[in-house]
């Protein structure tokens, strides 16, 4: 009796993970192809990267050992630590521009009343993310351009001649040219992040900061600015990342010039790569990158849990 007592009162043991993943293993299945597509074009290159990054090789005839000489080459290469310095830079400009003006474009349409013309500023906003990110690269340098260019076409329009440059061309304009490519920064991902955000908190927080006599200012500050944080971090992580291997755009603009003035570590890693056929070594540079992107990363993840009030 009493183990007929003890056995009805025991709980039914839960499967384990095999066997959780065995019922569903038809499933499994249909991701097999993205799993061998994974495999193939993204953990098979770094493997090889990783394992070539130790040896002097050209991509052909010349493949030869030669431990960590790449990475000690790497460390006191002057035009590296030069392109790092520039990426920092367009980092934080960058990092200044997204965790600004997008949110605020993203409040107002937000916080517009009228549910049609809401919906018409959206549809402004994210019509030029159907546009390739090398055509818009390429309407730059007409903005740019030092004879005929938009830019210095409105400055001597407004009677400023002095202040026109070849802006593309001089190497004390040309990372501030990186900089303020797409200006105001507004249309894009960043914009839609934000708003998803803002359209995800409950309205009754809003009745109850409206009953409570807040401001525009007072209910932006401390109600939607708290309550976005994780969109945020999304969008410094993504600046942080993106930034660090930021390559199409000096490629298209500048080319790193003149000079090194806009060299960026990934385009310097694909000048090492395929300019000069250094591939072990345009390997360890890449592996270094690698290892500052994960390390910047967890220190912004870490700043964002640091700033976040305990429950």
């Amino acid at each position: 009796m009493a183990d007929m007592t003890q056995g009805a009162g025991a709980r039914p043991r839960k499967p384990g993970l095999l066997r959780k993943l065995w019922r569903v293993r038809h499933a499994y299945f249909f991701l097999l192809p993205i799993f061998a597509v994974l495999a193939t074009f993204k953990y098979g290159p770094l493997v090889v990267a990783v394992q070539k990054s130790f040896f002097d090789w050209n991509g052909a005839n010349v493949d030869r050992f030669v431990g960590f000489a790449n990475y000690a080459k790497a460390l006191h290469d002057e035009s590296f630590r030069r392109s790092i310095g520039h990426a920092l830079a367009l980092t934080a400009g960058a990092l200044a521009e997204t965790l600004t003006l997008p949110l605020l474009a993203a409040a107002l349409v937000f916080h517009v009343k009228r549910k049609r013309l809401a919906e018409w500023a959206r549809v402004l906003f994210i019509v030029p993310l159907i546009v390739p990110t090398l055509v818009v690269i390429k309407i730059w340098t007409w903005v740019y351009a030092s004879r005929n260019g938009i830019l210095n076409g409105l400055l001597e329009l407004v009677g400023l001649e002095g202040w026109t440059h070849a802006w593309l061309g001089e190497s004390g304009t040309s990372l501030w040219a990186l900089l303020f490519y797409n200006f105001p920064w507004i249309g894009g991902i960043y914009f839609l992040i934000y708003l998803a955000g803002l359209l995800n908190i409950p309205a009754e927080l809003f009745e109850s900061g409206s009953l409570d006599g807040m401001s525009v200012w007072q209910r932006f500050r401390y109600l939607e600015l708290p309550l976005i944080r994780g969109q945020l971090r999304l969008v410094a992580l993504l600046v942080v990342i993106g930034q660090l291997q930021n390559f199409e755009l000096p490629l298209v603009l500048t080319g790193g010039g003149p000079g090194e003035s806009s060299l960026t570590p990934a385009l310097y890693l694909y000048d090492r790569a395929f300019t000069y056929n250094e591939m072990g070594y345009a390997s360890a540079l890449g592996m270094l990158l690698f290892a500052g992107i994960l390390l910047v990363t967890q220190a912004l993840q870490k700043l964002f849990k640091s700033g976040e009030t305990p429950g």
